[in-house]
């Protein structure tokens, strides 16, 4: 009993041991260089080590193409001591993310990336995706769940009290406006980015986005189907005449340059 207490000891000393040792800029060097896609990079300020493998970072951001997609602050989380021996860093998170909450799990290795995360009433207006890039400007809150494995992603996210302006994409105009509701379903595998599941809802009016953004390039359809309220509208038919499909029924095209 006595040898395995003595064990037991010397491996917890071990542990921390090689805690104390590793600097705070090589774990901070292993989360900038985990992303090997190019397309994007990740910043990371204000990392402090605590005890027992826990660490603190004021912020994380994710930028394309030098612009900032999206980022994380006041980030708290807990390394396992066996993976960093393995060169492997395994964090659980929490954290704040456009004013909300976000919390989840990061695992990477040499050639390995995984990551979930979970993030509850989101600012729209603090996440520069929607507004710099989307050309997507509004006011609300989103929840949702992201998950990642290598170039595979899958996000899901729904905000119900969004109100948002109206989008030109490729010179056609998105009446956006007219909904507060939107859930959403979305693959990314590698350049090709998949539209399971995008649904819109308001005031007498709802919508589904569907289709796929390949190499940056949007081959996206959105069908909108108002009620009689918007059907009588005379300001509404013209916006959305030209695509009319059938009797409370409207097909639009949404192609050209996505923001990457």
């Amino acid at each position: 009993m006595k040898k395995i207490l003595i064990a037991l000891i010397s491996i917890a000393i071990i542990f921390l041991g090689i805690w104390f040792v590793v600097p705070a800029n090589s774990v901070q060097y292993i989360i900038e260089e985990s992303n090997t896609d190019k397309k994007f990079s990740i910043d990371v300020s204000g990392l402090k080590k605590g005890l027992f493998y826990n660490v603190n970072i004021e912020r994380v951001t994710l930028k394309s193409s030098g612009e900032e997609l999206i980022s994380f602050s006041n980030i708290h989380g807990h390394i396992n001591p066996l993976n960093l021996v393995m060169l492997r860093l395994s964090l659980t998170v929490d954290g704040n993310m456009g004013g909300g909450n976000i919390a989840g799990d990061i695992t990477i290795a040499k050639n390995r990336t995984r990551l979930r995360l979970d993030f509850k009433k989101a600012d729209i207006n603090g996440m520069p995706l929607f507004n710099k890039f989307v050309k997507v400007q509004g006011t609300g809150t989103v929840s949702g769940r992201y998950i990642m494995i290598d170039d595979s992603g899958h996000l899901e996210f729904v905000t119900k009290d969004a109100s948002f302006e109206p989008s030109m994409f490729s010179g056609i105009k998105i009446p956006l406006n007219l909904f507060n509701g939107i859930t959403g379903s979305i693959d990314i595998k590698g350049n090709i980015v998949n539209i399971v599941s995008v649904s819109l809802e308001g005031e007498d009016i709802y919508a589904r986005l569907k289709g796929v953004i390949k190499d940056a390039v949007m081959d996206l359809t959105m069908e909108v189907m108002p009620g009689k309220s918007y059907a009588e509208n005379p300001i509404f038919l013209g916006e959305l005449q030209k695509y009319r499909v059938s009797t409370g029924y409207y097909m639009i095209p949404i192609k050209g340059k996505f923001f990457l």
